[in-house]
């Protein structure tokens, strides 16, 4: 089950690296996230998605 797991992750940060508009530091912040070991908390997706002072949601 972990292959298509991991299928599932490789596909949906090709998809995010590909969108012109959306910023590839998250890409690879979240990258880093979904490939460590443990459990993700929401606390971990609000930091790398939050809004800089100012910026616009993409």
């Amino acid at each position: 089950m972990a292959s298509l797991q991991e299928a599932v992750v490789k596909k949906f940060l090709q998809t995010l690296d590909e969108n012109e508009t959306f910023d590839q530091s998250k890409t690879a912040k979240l990258e880093a996230l979904l490939k460590a070991d443990g459990k993700i908390k929401p606390d971990d997706l609000a930091a790398i998605f939050a809004l800089p002072d100012g910026g616009e949601i993409l």
